[in-house]
């Protein structure tokens, strides 16, 4: 059992339902929340090839069940060759789900040649309330002290649904619950709450102290990158990949000044565009912003501060819609101070604004029994509602009425509460009634998900009212004939771009492209986050901003870097194969494959060892057979 903790602490049938068909047609609406993500195709996210009629195994993991169904479509631009409807039963259930597509058309017949995708389509009858949609027992729901959370809502990406959950204390000692979450670091899980492959759990190279304080809040770029804040250093931020992979790790915000304490963040936009907004809790800068460097970091000495506070309390967390209006709300503890709790501020605009702080608030929420101690705020993709989690008020040493608040983004008027006053049976704590809130964030689809401290758990909500909603698999089919490789034929720079003109297919589009680069020839390869690939009938384009005095390109197929072996020796009755991947790739993603005849079909080499030589770069050594060997590596 766990003690409620105080502040002082700091230590997938072919039939077709009439009724289905209907719920599948409805247009996407801000009520959406059951949907698919984790999309494999015979285990994978990189393209395939196969003949026509193979069978083709198509895996997802749903976020909860599809109670009105799902659907499995296979499509050529707006053609669609074969639908596949599952009313309920294996294929609609929460977590991963697995269906073997035949590899025929709707008409029973072999598709024609070329490339085709793979989407789901999950659906539900919905709640008439704001409804749980996770078990707190869960052990994937579990966090010690659960600081920050955010969501991937990048539906381009590997790790589109993925939650991420910071755990701010170290409870590794408690041999009661040997769970990931007792870890100072950053959970990463699946929508359904598994852990996400690679075992769940990272701390990004980063030595996290824990405190309450180490790490802290989350967000998640449009581009992907995953941002964790550091407030045991005044607000440091580092940044990484969606794996949280160690090398691919930058602290992008390093702050210095004991007289800024910056305890929220937002991050919008995506490559050069991406800005950081910053709540100061502790210094006169109220909400100031950052605009990103040349190398990805943020100059935290020169804020340009946009919301002046010093008339109210001090911002606590920040968040920015899609219009660029800006939330905040204040960490107030005591219930007679008479400050407002929740604010919405009008888009910044330097040039109206003199550049000046903005001072007057679009709305406010004023003091009430309900609201103190502002912690994290958050607004849906839709720009609908702004959700609000509150640590609550703190009469003597420990917290009362914590809650997580939705209110209209348009008028601050509240929608519903959560959990004050509500009480969720789980294993932490005595008193299912007590709550502190601490972080919130959405996904894509109109779900919120915030963390409760006294139990120590992340939950997500849906909200009220039908929904579907559609993802399309990153990986793509191509079927009968030869795969063309992408061929570069021209290389040239204008205004700042690199304008890079290559070949491939002419049933490809353009969306099937990555541009890699590196900085030398041989090695280090890893994705132009940045790149617009464009073009049809086999002639593509792709540009991308100039990256220092040299820079060597290559076009992939796909979206992950496929391993490549550069070389193989043998010492000292060792075999060394060296092979490169992606930058962001950590060596426990590839394992080393053997056979002893090139037609013998490989398996893993027993007692071998993947390194990492430099980011992209890997050895693997094994024992060296002694007769002729054939190696392999998979990712």
């Amino acid at each position: 059992m766990k003690a409620i903790r105080t502040l002082h602490y700091r230590p997938f049938s072919l039939r077709l339902a009439l009724t289905l068909a209907l719920a599948l047609s409805v247009a996407p609406s801000v009520r959406a929340n059951v949907f698919a993500s984790n999309i494999k195709i015979n285990g994978g996210i990189t393209n395939i090839t196969l003949a026509p009629g193979t069978n083709v195994a198509i895996s997802y993991i749903l976020n909860e069940p599809a109670s009105a169904g799902v659907a499995i479509k296979v499509f050529a631009g707006a053609s669609t060759i074969r639908t596949i409807i599952i009313t309920n039963g294996p294929g609609t259930a929460r977590g991963t789900n697995t269906f073997v597509w035949d590899g025929k058309t709707d008409g029973g017949g072999d598709p024609p040649g070329g490339t085709y995708s793979v989407s789901i389509t999950a659906a539900s009858q919905g709640y008439p309330v704001w409804t749980k949609t996770t078990d707190d027992n869960n052990p994937g729901n579990y966090s010690y002290e659960p600081m920050g959370i955010a969501v991937d809502r990048n539906t381009s990406s590997p790790y589109y649904g993925r939650v991420f959950v910071a755990n701010a204390w170290d409870n590794s000692g408690d041999p009661t619950t040997p769970l990931n979450g007792n870890l100072p670091g950053i959970q990463l899980l699946n929508a359904d709450g598994s852990y996400a492959d690679g075992g769940g759990f990272s701390t990004g190279g980063v030595g996290w102290s824990g405190g309450n304080a180490s790490p802290w809040k989350i967000r998640v770029s449009e581009d992907d990158f995953v941002y964790v804040a550091d407030v045991s250093a005044w607000g440091d931020i580092y940044r990484f990949d969606g794996a949280l992979s160690s090398n691919s790790m930058l602290h992008v915000f390093s702050e210095t000044n004991a007289a800024e304490y910056w305890t929220g963040l937002d991050v919008v936009g995506r490559g050069t565009n991406t800005v950081l907004w910053a709540a100061d809790n502790v210094g006169a800068l109220g909400i100031s912003m950052f605009g990103v460097q040349p190398d990805g970091t943020f100059d935290a000495s020169a804020p340009a501060q946009v919301v002046d506070m010093s008339t109210n309390a001090p911002p606590y967390a920040v968040g920015v819609d899609r219009t660029g209006a800006i939330y905040t709300l204040s960490y107030i503890l005591d219930t007679g101070v008479d400050r407002m709790r929740v604010f919405r501020f009008p888009p910044y605009n330097s040039i109206i604004n003199s550049n000046m702080p903005e001072t007057n608030a679009d709305w406010e929420v004023p003091p009430s029994a309900d609201n103190g101690g502002g912690h994290g705020i958050a607004i849906d993709p839709t720009g609908t509602y702004v959700a609000a989690a509150f640590r609550g008020y703190q009469p003597a040493f420990s917290f009362v009425d914590g809650n997580l608040q939705i209110y209209s983004a348009a008028d601050g008027s509240p929608v519903t509460n959560l959990d004050l006053g509500i009480g969720y049976t789980n294993r932490w704590t005595s008193d299912p009634f007590q709550h502190q809130d601490l972080a919130v964030d959405w996904d894509a689809v109109g779900n919120v998900y915030y963390t409760d401290e006294v139990p120590g758990c992340w939950r997500a909500f849906s909200p009220p009212g039908t929904n579907q909603a559609t993802t399309v698999a990153l990986a793509k089919l191509q079927v009968g004939g030869a795969v063309v490789a992408p061929y570069i034929v021209s290389i040239s720079v204008s205004g700042g771009m690199v304008v890079i003109h290559f070949t491939a297919g002419s049933s490809d589009t353009a969306s099937m492209f990555t541009l890699l680069s590196s900085s030398v020839a041989q090695t280090g390869y890893s994705p132009e986050s940045s790149a617009v690939i464009t073009g049809s009938g086999g002639s593509f384009q792709a540009t991308v901003p100039v990256n220092g005095p040299v820079r060597f390109y290559r076009i992939m197929r796909g979206s992950t870097v496929l391993p490549h072996i550069t070389g193989l020796s043998v010492s000292s009755g060792i075999a060394l194969i060296s092979f490169t991947g992606s930058a962001s790739d950590p060596a426990s993603a590839f394992t080393l494959l053997s056979s002893g005849s090139v037609a013998a079909k490989p398996s893993p080499a027993a007692g071998a060892l993947i390194t990492q030589v430099s980011p992209g770069s890997f050895q693997a050594s094994v024992a060296a057979a002694a007769q002729s060997q054939f190696y392999r590596i998979q990712r």
